[in-house]
């Protein structure tokens, strides 16, 4: 296989891996919220405390839209427009890659978007290439490429402040140790 399109894949399939990180991240501080009585125990103990586990399990079955929708609600106090962005192209590009096209003979995946709004959504959020702006015959189709050194670090970086900045400051908020989410 093609170095580029092996990097490519690779690279894809690790920011998916972070995305779902990030998710479990979310639904775990969702479920200490509104369970504040555990968290001492979380914090204190290797024993994952019973109703968190049988919560992450409900958590598991949902998609990371309505994590994402929870998760805003759930803390709507501490969220910046700024962070709400973040949050909502780590979920973009997510969804774009999982919904892509692929082939093992291009380094790039292609997502077409099923409406108008995700269209404006990608692009207010994401900094993928629209591949519709090379030929204008072709229908709203973005070009996900990261064997792009500087398209896959942008993304990841994200997906890495979101965690060591953001996600730290909610568990500071709320009393849970930031490593024992990580």
């Amino acid at each position: 296989m093609d170095e580029n399109i092996d990097k490519s894949l690779s690279r894809t399939g690790r920011y998916v891996i972070y995305s779902i990180w990030i998710q479990s991240q979310l639904s775990d501080l969702i479920i200490l919220n509104r369970n504040k009585g555990i968290i001492n125990d979380f914090n204190s103990q290797e024993i994952i405390p019973s109703i968190l586990r049988e919560q992450r399990y409900i958590f598991w079955e949902k998609d990371f839209r309505e994590v994402k929708e929870i998760f805003e609600t759930e803390f709507s106090s501490l969220l910046t427009t700024e962070v709400k962005m973040v949050l909502s192209s780590i979920y973009y590009l997510r969804n774009a890659i999982v919904h892509s096209h692929v082939s093992v003979g291009r380094k790039y995946l292609l997502y077409k978007p099923k409406n108008e709004k995700i269209v404006q959504s990608i692009k207010e959020t994401l900094t993928i290439k629209n591949k519709s702006d090379e030929n204008l015959n072709v229908p709203e189709i973005f070009k996900i490429d990261f064997s792009k050194d500087s398209l896959y670090f942008e993304n990841m970086q994200v997906i890495k402040n979101f965690d060591e900045v953001f996600l730290k400051m909610i568990c500071e908020k709320i009393g849970v140790f930031h490593p024992k989410i990580r």
